[in-house]
């Protein structure tokens, strides 16, 4: 089945999705109103293409102010819904901007987004990038670091420092990075584990490293 695209403002571009859905009835939250409009993260996160002035593009989220000033976590195109939910729960608990890089290998409306994020979803701060270039113009055009957590090359999670700013970038399950985006993530890091192990669940290496960077730049909600 070829790659579903969308028309926004006269513009074709492809939605998360890889494949085609039925749009059900939205019901409340973001799941639901990305299901029933694709292209869309919800009615307050509009994907939006990046034209040359990229920095006069508004953010996704209403929240501005949040963007540059607090650890950030990035998904390279994820690939499964129930990790994206659980990912996006943790985010919103300790006020951690998300990104998510399409394309996605799930619709973003699926429900095993919904069961995993809870209403805490909901509430997640949430940008949208339609590709890898989009992603890595909005942080060079902020000055972030893009700190990618992989098992190649990489500090171990305790010796490495984080600065206020910070995006932690996870790749997706099935393939990780391609070699482009390991080579120009600022820095890689790597969690610590016992040997004849080969890797975490995504949204648990997340929460880990998440939990780091926050102590390490004193993060942690009061």
């Amino acid at each position: 089945m070829g790659e579903l695209t969308i028309v926004l403002e006269g513009v074709t571009r492809p939605c998360c999705a890889r494949t085609k859905r039925h749009s059900p009835a939205a019901p409340p939250g973001i799941a639901g109103l990305i299901a029933a409009l694709f292209g869309l993260a919800n009615s307050q996160f509009p994907l939006l293409a990046l034209s040359d002035d990229a920095a006069a593009k508004p953010l996704d989220s209403r929240r501005l102010r949040l963007y540059g000033r607090a650890m950030e976590i990035a998904l390279f195109q994820p690939d499964i819904a129930g990790n994206v939910g659980t990912i996006l729960r943790t985010a919103a608990c300790f006020g951690a901007p998300a990104h998510i890089i399409e394309p996605c290998g799930f619709p973003f409306g699926d429900a095993a987004l919904k069961r995993a994020g809870m209403d805490y979803a909901v509430r997640a701060n949430v940008r949208r990038h339609p590709g890898w270039d989009a992603f890595r113009q909005w942080a060079q055009i902020g000055g972030q670091r893009i700190v990618l957590l992989t098992t190649a090359g990489a500090t171990p999670l305790p010796d490495f420092d984080f600065d206020q700013g910070d995006v932690l970038l996870f790749g997706s399950e099935s393939a990780g990075v391609p070699h482009h985006v390991h080579d120009a993530a600022t820095a890689r890091v790597a969690i610590p584990m016992q040997s004849g192990f080969r890797s975490l669940n995504v949204a648990v290496a997340a929460g880990i490293a998440l939990a780091e960077a926050l102590r390490q730049t004193k993060g942690f909600p009061a």
